[in-house]
């Protein structure tokens, strides 16, 4: 589908969650679905950005939309690890030059 129309499917979404997420914080991922009526097991062809599926019904639009959600989520952890470790590392830096926390390397650490 095209970006617009793509949007327009999300502006709608977005109108029955509970907690939308605000502008500018949205997580996007590009994963496409085809159809392939021909494919020999119900399970289809998933690769890493594209899925081949037998049928399109709820049950399969549901399982590959838990997936991507989680797939998302990781991505948040990922980079609130890394972030987290940037800090710690900062902080380890400053306190093997220094020797000592600051008050702000303390609250940071203990956060």
């Amino acid at each position: 589908i095209s970006t617009k129309e793509a949007s327009r499917l999300l502006e709608q979404i977005k109108k029955h969650a509970a907690h939308p997420i605000p502008v500018g914080f949205e997580r996007r991922e590009h994963f496409e679905m085809a159809l392939q009526p021909q494919l020999e097991t119900a399970t289809g062809k998933i690769t890493a950005d594209r899925a081949l599926v037998r049928e399109l019904d709820m049950n399969t639009v549901g399982v590959v939309s838990n997936i991507m959600g989680q797939t998302v989520a990781l991505d948040w952890h990922l980079d609130t690890v890394d972030e987290l470790l940037r800090n710690f590392s900062d902080i380890n830096s400053s306190v093997e030059s220094t020797g000592n926390f600051t008050s702000m390397e303390r609250h940071t650490l203990f956060q």
